[in-house]
């Protein structure tokens, strides 16, 4: 049998036979790397499991692909079993599969240990907030997972604040730090910003921004200098270099949709308006003066926040410890 880096055999309506070929083929290939099941049912928790010790054995297998293949008389085991043979994966498909975890936290648990994963599709199944508040607890110590999508499952608001206080814990300067910064978060009760995955800078980037959120809301001539109070003075000089790195406009959308969190999830807000500059000006013609006078200013405005929060953070932390 000559192999196969990919193998797709999907919507076949495979019977038992058909499925045990597919276990036969990853068996075989130690160099696959992909393998998409799509629409072929698994019909008992026997097979699954046999599936998830080929999975849990494989050398090199990076993508699974079981998207509608539960059977109806499969139980939360199997699903079980394949999450927990699915740490060497970095993309796990398991949509419309009608998942309930059956109180496990399995899945969470996962997470927690920071596996390679990185993609991770649980779109319609039946998910609860109970699912949601575990998994959320799971995304706080991970840092691989780039995206998770669990639309189309049952989490409500409480589900949905559990996800939106893992990447934006805002009760303190240092429980944003220890938020998760690289995870996209997708449900479909409201839209969590997606911050993690748009923000120019990787993890570090994230963070600043949304320190920031906090510190220097945007629009907000407010400074929260409050929050330098868990700031040791030994450190004081640090909270100043990061106050000279203040975020680029074109990020300060984000900011704004972290902290329309509660309203986000008091509202259950489908969607939230994310217009840019380009799209502000669609359909306007104008001159090339009239751009440079208005790339101009949105620096002048950068630096004039800037400054606003430095000073505020001279008067309400520096001042202070000398007089």
């Amino acid at each position: 049998l000559c192999p196969f880096d990919s193998i797709r055999l999907e919507n076949n309506r495979f019977d038992r036979e058909g499925i045990l070929f597919a276990i036969d083929l990853l068996k075989q290939n130690k160099s696959m790397v992909s393998l998409h099941l799509t629409g072929n049912t698994i019909e008992t928790d026997e097979d699954f499991i046999l599936l998830s010790e080929v999975i849990s054995n494989h050398p090199s297998l990076k993508e699974l692909d079981l998207t509608r293949c539960a059977g109806p008389n499969i139980t939360s085991v199997s699903f079980n079993s394949i999450v927990l043979a699915s740490k060497g994966l970095k993309t796990l498909h398991l949509t419309g599969n009608d998942i309930a975890t059956d109180g496990s936290s399995i899945i969470a648990d996962c997470l927690a240990t920071d596996p390679p994963l990185q993609e991770l599709f649980l779109v319609g199944n039946t998910l609860n907030d109970d699912d949601a508040k575990l998994i959320a607890e799971g995304l706080r110590t991970n840092t691989n997972l780039k995206k998770i999508d669990l639309r189309n499952n049952v989490i409500g608001r409480c589900g949905c604040k559990a996800l939106f206080k893992a990447i934006f814990n805002d009760e303190s300067l240092n429980s944003v730090s220890s938020s998760n910064h690289t995870c996209n978060v997708l449900v479909s009760y409201c839209k969590i910003p997606c911050i993690n995955t748009e923000i120019f800078g990787g993890k570090r980037g994230v963070l600043l921004a949304k320190k920031f959120a906090m510190i220097a809301p945007p629009n907000d001539p407010d400074v929260n200098v409050h929050l330098f109070s868990e700031v040791p003075p030994e450190l004081i000089h640090m909270v100043l270099k990061l106050v000279q790195k203040y975020p680029e406009k074109n990020v300060w959308k984000y900011m704004r949709h972290l902290l329309q969190g509660d309203e986000l999830l008091e509202s259950g807000a489908a969607h939230v308006e994310e217009s840019s500059e380009e799209e502000e000006l669609s359909g306007k013609v104008i001159s090339m003066e009239e751009l440079k006078r208005q790339q101009a200013e949105a620096v002048k405005l950068v630096q004039i926040k800037s400054l606003s929060v430095l000073m505020g953070v001279v008067k309400g932390v520096v001042v202070p410890m000398f007089f």
